[in-house]
This record gives structure tokens, C-alpha cells and sequence, in this order.
């Protein structure tokens, strides 16, 4: 019998992917987890940790290959952090992510045969990206490096040379900022010694009017260099209609911090979603593949079947999208959102598209549910598209009590909308329908849509 113990190299056969993408092994039905292996890989892995219930190793050796590989097309893949699946054939990662939610709608959904429809893939699977964050490090062969995450590794940085998720446009302007920084000798930050200016560059790009807007992170201090920057970028992308200047002092390495500064162009760009148009500003949250967001969106409309007469309430609404775009359909939609800006960006798209039956509350869902249901307010129809950790417990209970027929739900975590179907089944609303729409090809990320609706004997 082979010892699961770290440092230990094992053979192993895989025999499945998990949801994150990795390939599952097992050695007397102990779970291990090994990254970039496919269905058939047989390999050599080194263990790297070891936990109760499973471990996790490293490919030493490939013995044999899977017959479902492919050659990756981007050269970085397996040091990068972001494609899980680009060597596994495109209808084979539409194949594992419909196994992986109905699995999680059986186990933890606890429904035996869920309505799972198949997966709607995406017609453009490369440069599908409209924002990508990278990171500055400090380099000792070239002052910094600009890039993107070692897989796993979140203190190292590789230079991008070109990501087949974004558009060629803004590969060119990160190889544009890396040589201009790099010419000035202007320091990246030091995370773990917390000093060094450059912290993130951040690109968002409209597929409908081809703007693009650059956002720089850095630490608090004068950009000496800024109007070069500025001209520079100007000459060389014209598209670049707005870049942002964003200060976190902080020694938390996310890039965010204070209040945005415009100091070129304006301080949006507009991205269209069907008929509807978008104003994205730098905090703006939006769905990073404005093509499939147009097919989810359509998906939410179809399932939804909303009628003229109906009293729609959106929760989680951001910055307005799915109220905006479902509101000539429904009598009135109420918006609800916990961050005040992206209430005011709501408001501002909805003056955007000449929209006047939707309203919008900057509130806790859960908080503003409960003051709801105490003024007597009902709903016919309720869209949800929370964050990764769902609705939970405390919200259904408050949702139920608005009486609606029907729920939309928007999920991007399988684990957490086979929880919340189940609590909601206990108030008698049952799955009709899960539609998986394909947002992230390469990677293990989906987003779905589900009817719901509430049993008439319940």
C-alpha cells in the first residue's frame, strides 16, 4: 500500500475533476487532489499537504495522458492562476461544469434528478474578458514585473506576455505600462515588507464601444511621472477614454482603497447589454463577459416569463442591470443593494435608459426585507443574484414572507444554490428548471439561472 504522507511521491489514477477543476484521485477511497490533470491522466504526484479527509499533490511525472488532452494554447498555462481547463477540449469543460451542479444539487440540494438543462457554452471562448486585474511586484533583473498570480502562490508574480482571456488591445497596454514604469524606475510595492509605490493596474473595456478605462492602485504618494503617463497612453491607445487614480496606504493586498480620481477623460465608459446601456465606473461591479451576459440576461427574461401587471423585487441589484433590463416587461421593479454607489449607478442607468418604473434601496437585503414584509409589501416575482456565499437562512425566511409566485435565481456557486433550493423547498418552492450559462471559458467558474416556484397546496 502506498503511505499518503507529505513529501511522499505516489502513483495515481484520476479518475474525475473536482468543481475547481482539479483531478481526483484515490488510494483506498482517500480523496487526492491533483491540479492540471485530466480524466485517464495516470502520474507520479508528490504530496504537498495533507488533511483528514483528502490530500493535495503535485504532478512529478505524467506516465500516461489522458485521451481527452489537449495542447494549451496560451504558454502560461500551469504557472498561472487563472485557466483551469485550457487543456481539456472546450465541449468536455461544458461537460464537467453540468456534472459538477447537478452533483451539488443532488448531494447537498438533496433533489434526486434535479432539471438540469445543458450547459450554454460561449461562442467566443479566447479575449473574452472586458476586466482583468494584475499585479505589480518588485523584480531585481527589471525593477518590477506586471502580471498576474503563480497558481497558489499568491506572493509570486509572473509577467504577462499575453492572456488569451483578455483582448490583444490590453495585452499591448500591459506590456505598454510595464516598459514605461520600468524606464522610470518607479518601485512596485513590497507586500510583505510594505513599501514601493505600484500596487495594480486594472483594464475594463467595452465590447460595445470599444472604450477602455485604466485604473492604477498604488500606495499613497505623488505619480512625479503622471502627465507623461497620461500623453503617452493617449498617443499610443486612443481608445483609453478615462484612467483612474486609486490610493490603498493599507497594508491589505486587494486592489481597491480610496475614492477614485479621474485624471484623464471622463469617469465612465458605457457597455450595452441588448437595447440597454451601462454607464461602468471604476468601482462599478459588471459581469466580465459582456457577450454571455447578454445570453444570461435573455435566459432570466425566458425563465422569468414576467407579465405587464407584475411587481418584480430585485435583490442584490448592483448597479441595476437585471432591473434595468426586465423593466418595460413588469409593472414596477424595487432594487435592492447594500453599497451606496452602486445605488447611485442604479439610479443613474435607469435615467440612462429612460426608465421610470424602477426604484432602487441602498440597505442590507436581510434588514430591508424584514422593514418590507412589516409595512405589508408583497412581491409577485423576486430575482436574486447574490454573492458567492448565496442568500442563506435569514434572507428566505424574510423572502418567503412577500408571498412572491416565482423566484429567478442567478447563482455563480453551485455549493450555495443547492443549499438555498433546499431551505426554499422547506417553504414550499420547488426547482423547476437550472439553466448553466458558460461566462468563464478555461476556468471552472459558471454562472446559473433556476425557476422556482411556490407549490399552490403549500
Amino acid at each position: 500500500m502506498q503511505e499518503i504522507k507529505v513529501g511522499n511521491t505516489i502513483d495515481l489514477q484520476i479518475e474525475r475533476l473536482s468543481f475547481t477543476g482539479k483531478g481526483i484521485a484515490r488510494v483506498d477511497n482517500f480523496v487526492i487532489f491533483v491540479p492540471h490533470t485530466l480524466p485517464g491522466d495516470q502520474v507520479s504526484a508528490r504530496i504537498i499537504k495533507l488533511k483528514r479527509r483528502y490530500a493535495d499533490g503535485r504532478v512529478v511525472e505524467f506516465k500516461q495522458r489522458s485521451d481527452m488532452a489537449i495542447e494549451p494554447q496560451c504558454h502560461h498555462f500551469g504557472v498561472c492562476g487563472g485557466c483551469s481547463f485550457q487543456n481539456l477540449p472546450y465541449p468536455e469543460q461544458l461537460n464537467a461544469k453540468r456534472e459538477a451542479i447537478f452533483e451539488h444539487l443532488r448531494r447537498i440540494g438533496k433533489i434526486e434528478e434535479p432539471p438540469l438543462a445543458d450547459v450554454i457554452g460561449a461562442e467566443n471562448i479566447f479575449y473574452y474578458r472586458n476586466k482583468m486585474e494584475f499585479s505589480f511586484i518588485p523584480d531585481s533583473d527589471h525593477h518590477l514585473k506586471l502580471g498576474l498570480h503563480h497558481r497558489g502562490e499568491w506572493e509570486k508574480i509572473f509577467d504577462v506576455e499575453r492572456c488569451l482571456l483578455q483582448s490583444e488591445k490590453s495585452n499591448r497596454i500591459i506590456e505598454f505600462v510595464r516598459d514605461f514604469f520600468r524606464k522610470r524606475k518607479v518601485p512596485a510595492y513590497h507586500i510583505s515588507e510594505h513599501h514601493g509605490y505600484l500596487r495594480f493596474l486594472i483594464i475594463r473595456q467595452s465590447r460595445a464601444s470599444g472604450e477602455i478605462m485604466l485604473i492604477l492602485v498604488t500606495n499613497r504618494g505623488a505619480l512625479d511621472c503622471r502627465d507623461e503617463f497620461i500623453a503617452e497612453i493617449n498617443e499610443s491607445f486612443p481608445e483609453v477614454a478615462s484612467i483612474a487614480h486609486v490610493v490603498n496606504a493599507t497594508k491589505a493586498n486587494i486592489a481597491t482603497g480610496e475614492e477614485p480620481v479621474i485624471i484623464y477623460g471622463t469617469d465612465y465608459i458605457t457597455e450595452k447589454i441588448g437595447e440597454k446601456s451601462y454607464h461602468i465606473r471604476p468601482t462599478s461591479f459588471f459581469q466580465t463577459n459582456s457577450a454571455q451576459t447578454e445570453v444570461l440576461y435573455h435566459k432570466i427574461v425566458e425563465l422569468g416569463d414576467f407579465r405587464p401587471d407584475e411587481r418584480v423585487l430585485d435583490l442584490y441589484t448592483g448597479c441595476g442591470t437585471i432591473a434595468i433590463y426586465i423593466a418595460d416587461r413588469v409593472k414596477s421593479v424595487l432594487g435592492i443593494e447594500l453599497n451606496d454607489d452602486a445605488i447611485k449607478s442604479a439610479d443613474e442607468n435607469a435615467q440612462l435608459n429612460n426608465v421610470d418604473n424602477c426604484r432602487f434601496i441602498a440597505g442590507d437585503v436581510r434588514k430591508t426585507l424584514h422593514e418590507l414584509v412589516g409595512d405589508g409589501q408583497t412581491a409577485d416575482s423576486v430575482i436574486v443574484d447574490p454573492p458567492r456565499a448565496g442568500i442563506g437562512r435569514k434572507v428566505i425566511h424574510h423572502l418567503v414572507k412577500m408571498e412572491p409566485r416565482k423566484i429567478v435565481y442567478v447563482s455563480c456557486n453551485p455549493a450555495t444554490l443547492a443549499e438555498d433550493v433546499h431551505e426554499l423547498g422547506k417553504f414550499g418552492f420547488r426547482l423547476e428548471l437550472t439553466v448553466p450559462v458558460d461566462m468563464f471559458p478555461h476556468t471552472f467558474h459558471i454562472e446559473t439561472v433556476s425557476r422556482l416556484t411556490r407549490e399552490e397546496s403549500f
